[in-house]
């Protein structure tokens, strides 16, 4: 294939660190490459670099003559939000070609725009039509390649839908720059880590090239341990060949243990590089709770704030202690909204008799707008100043969240959002609420550390309430599922019915892709049932124990601890029957 650009040598600091060196990188046409690395490794650095928005500090890039370069903005320009959605369009054509309005308009139908959306001006579309409108922009010269930076960052799973067919049926070449797994599958064919100031290609998608990359860190390690091995062994012989050299005034010993200690400094020079790995450790933490209840919602309606409309109704909602719950919804369908009414009312002194928690419920919060994280505080403060923890635990938190000492003096109103999305995970891990309320965690953080907080969250005894448009994070973290369907909250089975209803872009399929779902409200009160009498039984084993031994009845005790441990197996078999 032809080579469409070519990086050679390419080096770049970020003030006095070096965020790489010496990168080599072949771009042919019909390249389809997913770029993943830490969040600060340079991924949009080398972007700006590939599209020649910026200079390097060393090396260069070679673009084919006349190729066309497209980059999707991450924000709509100002000078744009006052125009029409097809005006929009047309401004990113050559001015020769402006007056193809035909072209802005298939263009945008394509990218899912219906009817009289397509005469909004750019500043009334929504966050999802706007992420549209960008990718419209950048598609409509015909690029021959396509640079997109996060293009998922904030975006619903319809316009997820949209983007993954659109850029799978798009025939030019594009670099991919996501933390969304799923969508780096559906869209690529090979795939770049940017880590440790490296590049590494892997002709593979995202899935099967990150496999592709253990193996080589395990293979690199075992390299650098046998390596390790032979200078130590060489050490041990170099010294005992200078000291009979010495004993003995045997000047020929002398000469091979100088010609050692000359080999083992090649060796050490040469040794195989090993990663460092992620910079960051998320780590959450629980109070135990033993309650029968977390969250009662009862006849409910959610509005939003200062208007009489209702987005929808909540008839009665449940979460028990342990549960994870993943609450699904198109796009300003109220999800957001109703976990804010959720934290009021925790964070309130009033009662609310629809919304009612646990009494010895703890509430974590991380808001999609991190606007928990936006304080003029210096990070350390911030921390001190809303948990209990001494400054020594701060500190090594913060280290472990990867935050170097000398920046735990930094002002969180200057930090980047993924650096104040690790900020709030330290303030929950120290907090140790048994109550997580999780608002798009995933926007902020990358890959890595997506999968450290999907261990986290299964490993953690915390009830969970999530809201996420990461699909591979949502099915491997949630347990019970609760969707925002045609005005109503809903408990459904799964799911797919609900990514399915999203397929055309727009969500008007939902009421058809959702039929009534008694299986999935008879499977709810099986579960329920379940746990009633898990927790009815638990209640008695307790009492029973804290008898005086003489009055305690063990045959009962074991009778009881075998139907709880049935139970709870059949609360991890389908149908939940025991």
């Amino acid at each position: 294939m032809a080579t469409l650009l070519s990086a050679r040598g390419l080096t770049q600091h970020a003030g006095d660190r070096i965020l790489f060196s010496g990168l080599d990188l072949t771009l042919e046409d019909g390249a389809r490459l997913g770029l993943v690395g830490h969040n600060g490794s340079g991924k949009t650095t080398l972007l700006g670099l590939l599209a020649g928005e910026r200079e390097p500090d060393g090396g260069e890039v070679v673009r084919r003559r006349g190729a066309i370069v497209g980059r999707v903005e991450q924000f709509l320009a100002a000078d744009l939000a006052e125009r029409g959605a097809g005006e929009a369009v047309l401004a990113a054509l050559p001015e020769a070609r402006r007056h193809e309005t035909w072209v802005a308009e298939a263009m945008l139908a394509e990218l899912g725009f219906r009817g009289q959306e397509t005469g909004y001006t750019a500043g009334q579309l929504s966050g999802g039509q706007q992420n549209r409108l960008m990718l419209a922009r950048a598609l409509v010269a015909e690029p021959d390649l396509l640079l997109l930076d996060e293009p998922t960052n904030h975006l619903d799973v319809a316009t997820l839908t949209v983007f993954e067919r659109v850029l799978t049926s798009f025939r030019g070449s594009l670099l991919l720059v996501s933390h969304d797994r799923t969508f780096l599958d559906a869209v690529t064919r090979s795939t770049l880590f940017l880590r440790d100031g490296r590049l590494y290609r892997f002709d593979l998608p995202y899935s099967e090239a990150r496999r592709a990359l253990s193996d080589a860190d395990e293979a690199a390690r075992e390299r650098r341990r046998a390596e390790e091995r032979r200078i130590d062994e060489m050490k041990v012989s170099a010294k005992r060949l200078a000291t009979w050299g010495k004993v003995y005034d045997n000047e020929k010993l002398a000469r091979r243990a100088k010609s050692m200690e000359k080999r083992i400094e090649e060796l050490e020079s040469t040794r195989t590089f090993v990663t460092t790995g992620s910079p960051l450790d998320l780590s959450l933490e629980a109070r135990d709770l033993r309650a029968k209840e977390v969250l009662r919602v009862q006849d409910l309606d959610v509005r939003p704030p200062g208007e009489r409309g209702r987005l929808f109704h909540i008839g009665e909602m449940l979460i028990r202690p342990g549960e994870r719950v993943g609450l699904l919804g198109a796009n300003g369908a109220g999800k957001s909204t109703f976990i804010r009414r959720l934290i009021e009312v925790a964070r309130s002194e009033r009662r609310d008799g629809r919304v009612r928690f646990g009494p010895r419920v703890t509430v974590g919060y991380y808001d999609q707008e991190l606007a928990e994280a936006s304080s003029d505080e210096a990070m350390n403060e911030f921390i001190s100043r809303r948990t209990s923890a001494d400054d020594g635990t701060v500190k090594q938190r913060l280290i472990a969240a990867g935050f170097p000492y000398r920046d735990h003096g930094k002002r969180v109103s200057s930090m980047s959002g993924g650096e104040r999305a690790r900020l709030l995970f330290v303030m929950l891990a120290l907090d140790a609420p048994n109550f997580l309320v999780l608002d798009e965690p995933t926007n902020h953080i990358d890959i890595a550390g997506r999968e450290q907080l999907e261990a986290e969250l299964l490993a953690s005894p915390a009830a969970v309430l999530i809201t996420a448009h990461d699909r591979q994070f949502l099915d491997r973290v949630v347990a019970r599922w609760m969707c925002i369907r045609d005005g109503k909250l809903i408990e459904i089975s799964g799911p797919e019915r609900f990514y399915a209803s999203l397929e055309d872009g727009s969500g008007a399929a939902a009421d058809r892709a959702f039929p009534d779902e008694p299986e999935a409200n008879e499977a709810a009160l099986a579960h329920e049932l379940l746990l009633e009498r898990i927790v009815d039984l638990e209640a008695k084993l307790e009492a029973d124990l804290a008898r005086k031994p003489k009055f305690q009845k063990p045959d009962l005790q074991a009778a009881w601890r075998r139907e709880i441990e049935t139970l709870y197996a059949a609360l991890d078999r389908p149908g939940r029957t025991p």
